[in-house]
């Protein structure tokens, strides 16, 4: 009885909800077409609050000033609408205000050396400037410039010294590159390929990423061609590889007094290695590795022709025996970071594998140049300065044989000042930088260096200009880039 008194009561309720429904559903109709109509009216206000919000902010920007590369942008358009040839070019450059000091604290007395010339402190004021442009014609090529102060007799340094030649004479600016560079866009990602380059004139050092300045000064852009490749092996979420291989074909000395040229061939191989299995952090651990070789051909030619033993010259502290350079350098550096600030440690080995002396010297008087053909360093750089208020700090060690490398072309300013070689060296090498904004930044580098190994007296078999004291060397740079 309960169960049939339970039905009737819920088929009561469904005939009366139906008789709801059908009452209203009219009602209802009509009220969705109003809230349609109002929800659309509603869409196109907010459409139009926002076109104003965006006119306001665009117009508060402009009243504010524009941000950097927006300003960047604004020259380069007003540039290229008055100098059509200037679309699609890119340039600037950087100014160093330097203050250098250099302090002899030790003779080689031990070596019988009562000094030389140079021997006293110095300190002075320098200023480099480079300028250059870049265009990109947008169908593979770019062809560019830079100037730069310096002289035309040191191809290490780019540095004017104020106050020299006295009398406030002018300073000189020189063409530091002028370069052509084919890169075909075809070839940026043609399976295993991902990028192509070729370059020809005075240009960038191409081998400088993957060495250190035992082999070669920042400062130096040689001369000839360079090409290339970089190709993808590998490329996850968790790990990245490439490799990239670049050879170099570049004319050291064309010399009219000698039948042959100094010319530089150079072959360089590196691995790039980005990997998260390592570390259990969001950054990746970077491992770099790279294996060189420079081989200077004719050098014989360029070290012995007349005037060119000097000290200014290519032979600089290498012995005058040295008369082949065949350069194997190995480089392998690793980057992970430590509480978020990225630490790189690094190692650089270089041996000239052409290490015996001249054949018309008698071996027998210990005329090569075993002991001296090696050269190493190690080191670190902690943190990354590239926007205002970060900064990095770094240190390096060094020995370096007097005829590891070809001292013409490596770091200038390990070791005392002007004419002392930058050969037969050992040392620290330390400093730290600090980004006072985004483009300017204030630096300094110490230095504490003294010869390897100290002078024999003998120049025919021993080292040039080892009567060098040791010397503790101080650099404060203000950079200006633009």
């Amino acid at each position: 009885m309960e169960e049939k008194s339970m039905k009737v009561i819920r088929i009561f309720s469904l005939a009366m909800l139906g008789a709801f429904i059908f009452q209203v559903s009219p009602a209802f109709a009509d009220s969705s077409a109003e809230m349609m109509s109002m929800l659309k009216s509603l869409q196109q206000q907010i459409a139009n609050m926002q076109t104003t919000i965006d006119s306001q902010n665009k117009r508060i920007q402009q009243l504010e000033g524009p941000t950097t590369d927006d300003a960047k942008k604004i020259v380069r358009d007003s540039v290229a609408a008055a100098m059509p040839w200037t679309k699609g070019a890119t340039y600037g450059g950087a100014l160093v205000l330097r203050y250098d000091a250099y302090e002899y604290y030790k003779k080689n007395n031990d070596a019988g050396s009562t000094g030389t010339a140079t021997d006293r402190s110095r300190n002075r004021f320098l200023f480099q400037l480079k300028w250059g442009l870049e265009k990109d014609y947008g169908d593979d090529w770019k062809v560019g410039f830079r100037l730069a102060t310096g002289n035309t007799t040191d191809p290490n340094s780019t540095n004017q010294t104020l106050g020299n030649s006295g009398y406030f004479n002018f300073k000189t600016i020189n063409i530091d590159r002028a370069y052509g560079i084919y890169e075909p866009n075809g070839l940026k990602d043609y399976g295993l390929l991902k990028g192509v380059k070729v370059g020809a004139g005075k240009f960038d050092n191409p081998f400088l990423r993957y060495s250190t300045t035992i082999v070669w000064d920042p400062d130096v852009t040689p001369e000839g061609i360079y090409e290339q490749a970089n190709l993808g092996l590998l490329s996850t979420e968790e790990n990245t590889v490439k490799l990239q291989f670049t050879s170099g074909q570049f004319i050291v000395n064309e010399n009219a007094a000698v039948d042959n040229d100094a010319n530089l061939y150079a072959y360089q191989g590196a691995i790039n290695w980005s990997t998260y299995n390592w570390g259990g952090g969001d950054r990746p651990v970077d491992i770099h590795a790279a294996v060189s070789y420079y081989d200077y051909t004719n050098w014989f030619n360029t070290v012995k022709a007349a005037g060119n033993t000097a000290s200014t010259s290519y032979l600089r502290t290498n012995s005058i025996v040295a008369d082949s350079f065949r350069v194997l350098d190995i480089y392998p550096e690793v980057t992970f970071y430590v509480k978020n600030t990225p630490l790189m440690l690094w190692y650089d080995y270089a041996v000239n594998t052409a290490n015996v002396g001249t054949d018309d010297v008698d071996q027998s008087l210990g005329n090569d140049i075993h002991d001296t053909d090696t050269a190493w360093g190690l080191g670190f750089k902690l943190g990354k300065a590239k926007k205002k208020g970060a900064w990095e700090a770094f240190y390096g060690y060094y020995e370096i044989g007097a005829n590891a490398v070809v001292a013409a072309f490596n770091d200038s300013d390990f070791g005392g000042p002007g004419t002392n070689g930058f050969t037969n060296r050992k040392g620290h090498k330390f400093g730290a930088s600090y980004l006072l904004t985004d483009n300017i930044s204030l630096n300094w580098t110490g230095y504490v260096v003294k010869p390897l190994n100290p002078f024999n007296g003998n120049a025919t078999i021993g080292l040039q200009n080892a009567t060098n004291e040791s010397v503790f060397r101080s650099q404060l740079d203000l950079v200006y880039k633009f």
